[in-house]
């Protein structure tokens, strides 16, 4: 079994969902792995997948809210993702999913308010005509429209959502389009940044940095820790 991810230039590094995307071909090819009939490849499908997961649970949200930010996937991508990698719990998956998303969503929003000093209001004192005042009529009019009419906004995220997605087909600048958007989305643009233009890459930090268990292996385990000093010295 062979897993091959191609390398990712810049421009791609600054889409995650299209990591999120490979990272799910790999999350469904080490479940179709785990019963495959040869019983070397399972064992080792099986001890691959359970390092999988470790970082899975953490990592899959934050790349999946990053694929919504993308105006050519939004929810319809990840609720299609999800679906083929979880099954029948995907519909609990993506509520979850969304729980977090408006959990964020809300965090920008009041950091945003502190940062402005709270939400701007607009004097309209002194302008135009007080209808009301010229006729009692237009009071009895303010009254039934406001109880009829009256509803709660919706917020930048909910609009966002509700718009079409863009064709796939559409070449498309993700960080130009946020970047266009931040007069009809100021807080939703902030996080849209914040969100898209971080490198997925990482490395462990075993690997960085204890070679130990590379240089003293059972062979070589009654070297004196001056040639172990020496031997270290050789691979930097």
């Amino acid at each position: 079994m062979m897993l091959l991810v191609p390398f990712l230039d810049q421009s791609i590094l600054l889409r995650i969902f299209t990591f999120l995307m490979y990272v799910m071909k790999v999350r469904l090819l080490l479940k179709d792995e785990m019963e495959n009939v040869d019983s070397f490849v399972r064992k080792m499908a099986l001890r691959m997948w359970g390092k999988f997961e470790k970082y899975w649970s953490d990592f899959s949200p934050i790349m999946a809210i990053a694929a919504i930010m993308d105006p050519r996937f939004k929810f319809q991508f990840v609720s299609f993702s999800y679906a083929k990698v979880y099954g029948s719990n995907a519909s609990f998956e993506v509520s979850s999913l969304k729980e977090k998303l408006f959990e964020m969503f809300d965090a920008y929003v009041s950091s945003s308010t502190r940062s402005n000093g709270g939400p701007s209001t607009t004097s309209n004192h002194n302008q135009g005509v007080n209808v009301a005042t010229v006729d009692g009529f237009m009071e009895d009019f303010d009254d039934s429209s406001g109880v009829e009419f009256a509803s709660t906004p919706k917020s930048e995220l909910e609009l966002y959502l509700e718009e079409p997605l863009i064709p796939c087909v559409n070449e498309l600048d993700i960080l130009d389009y946020w970047k266009s958007c931040q007069l009809r989305f100021p807080v939703l643009s902030l996080m849209a940044r914040d969100l898209l233009c971080k490198p997925t890459s990482t490395v462990a930090s075993e690997s960085a940095f204890s070679i130990g268990g590379r240089v003293l292996d059972p062979v070589r385990s009654s070297l004196k820790p001056s040639v172990v000093e020496a031997l270290i010295c050789l691979r930097d």
